[in-house]
C-alpha cells in the first residue's frame, strides 16, 4: 500500500482497477516481493555476521550488490513494482536490520527493444526506482552474451512472471549458470513446443519479435526436461505424450464440462511445472526446489499462479524456500 501509485501493476498492464486480474496481478507482485525482499535480508544478515567475525572483510560485504534479473520483463510489469516494492520493504526494516536498497539493481531483459523504452520511460517518472534499473535487449536464450553485462562479484536473483513456452526454461537456464535462486510463473506451456527456425540463414530471416520466436525451444531445450518425468512417459513416445501433457495444461482435453476442463488443465500444469523442478534437482545441478501457489490465484478458475522456487542446496536462498513451504 505504501508504494508509489504510478508503480502500480495495473497501471502498467491497463488494468481495471478492483477487476479479479487486477487483484491477481497485483498479488503476484506482492508474492515475488516478498520472496525475494527474504532473500536479500537473510543475505544481508549473513553478510553482517561473517564481518563481524571478520572485521577486516566488512567494508568489502557491504557493498556486494544483488542483480535481479527480470527475464522476459516486458515494459515492466514486474520489474517496476517489484523495485518499487523492495524499496518500500526496505525502508520499513532499515531500523531492524534489513537489506540496502543501494546494493540492488534490476536488470530487466526482454527482446523488445519497444517494450523496454516504455519501461524506461516509465521508471524514469520514479527516480530513486530509475537509478536502480537497467534494461538490456537480448535473447534470454544467449546466456553467455546477458551474463557478460553483470558484475562477476555481483549475487544474482532471476525473477520471471508470465514468460511464455520455453522463455521460462531459459530463465531457469540463467540461474543454473551462475548458480543463482529463481522465482518463475511460467505460462503458456504448449508454445515451448514449437522448435526455433535458425534465423540466421539468408533463406529463413526471422525477427527474435516473433511470438515462436520468443517463446519456442532451441535444439538445446528438449522435453520432457528432468529424467523422472522421460522414466514416468512411454520412453518411445516420451516426445509425443509430453507435448499432449503441455497441451492440456493449456487448454483442457476433449469434450467436457468447465469444471472437468480446468481439472484436467490442473493436473497437467503440476507435472509440467514439476518437471521443470525435477531437472533443477538433478545431479547436473543439485538445486532444492518447490512448487507453491499465488494466494488470490484460485486453480478452479486461473491456471498460471504456480510460482517454481529453486536455489542451490544449502544456499541462504535455498533456507529461505525451505521456510516458505513448511507455511
Amino acid at each position: 500500500d505504501g508504494i508509489d501509485p504510478k508503480a502500480d501493476p495495473i497501471r502498467g498492464g491497463k488494468i481495471r482497477p478492483d477487476t479479479d486480474r487486477g487483484g491477481r496481478k497485483r498479488a503476484q507482485v506482492e508474492a515475488f516481493s516478498y520472496v525475494v525482499s527474504e532473500i536479500l535480508r537473510r543475505k544481508r544478515n549473513v553478510k553482517q555476521s561473517s564481518s563481524s567475525s571478520s572485521p577486516s572483510s566488512s567494508t568489502v560485504a557491504a557493498r556486494r550488490r544483488t542483480t535481479i534479473i527480470d527475464a522476459g520483463s516486458g515494459a515492466g510489469n514486474l520489474a517496476i513494482p517489484l523495485a518499487a516494492c523492495l524499496l518500500d520493504s526496505m525502508e520499513e526494516e532499515e531500523e531492524e536490520g534489513g537489506f540496502d536498497f543501494d546494493e540492488i539493481e534490476i536488470l530487466a531483459i526482454d527482446t523488445n527493444e519497444f517494450a523496454l523504452q516504455r519501461l524506461s520511460d516509465r521508471a524514469g517518472t520514479m527516480p530513486i526506482v530509475g537509478k536502480h534499473m537497467r534494461t538490456l535487449a537480448a535473447d534470454l536464450a544467449d546466456v553467455d552474451s546477458i551474463l557478460g553485462h553483470i558484475p562477476s562479484e555481483n549475487d544474482v536473483v532471476v525473477v520471471s512472471l508470465h514468460a511464455c513456452g520455453a522463455a521460462s526454461d531459459y530463465a531457469i537456464n540463467l540461474a543454473h549458470a551462475r548458480d543463482a535462486p529463481f522465482v518463475v510463473c511460467p505460462c503458456c506451456t504448449a508454445k515451448s513446443l514449437t522448435k526455433r527456425e535458425d534465423s540466421s540463414t539468408p533463406d529463413n530471416i526471422q525477427s527474435n519479435n516473433a511470438s515462436f520466436q520468443r517463446s519456442g525451444a532451441t535444439k538445446e531445450i528438449t522435453y520432457p526436461r528432468s529424467k523422472w518425468l522421460n522414466g514416468v512417459l512411454n520412453s518411445n513416445d516420451a516426445e509425443l505424450e509430453y507435448a499432449i501433457l503441455a497441451k492440456v495444461a493449456d487448454v483442457g482435453l476433449g469434450p467436457q464440462t468447465p469444471s472437468q476442463q480446468r481439472g484436467h488443465q490442473r493436473r497437467a500444469k503440476h507435472i509440467v511445472e514439476l518437471d521443470r523442478l525435477a531437472y533443477s534437482s538433478s545431479r547436473e545441478y543439485r538445486y532444492e526446489t518447490g512448487l507453491v501457489r499465488v494466494r488470490r490465484h484460485d486453480p478452479i478458475v486461473y491456471g498460471k499462479g504456480e510460482m517454481l522456487l529453486g536455489a542451490k542446496g544449502g544456499s541462504v536462498a535455498a533456507g529461505v524456500f525451505g521456510d516458505l513451504l513448511l507455511e
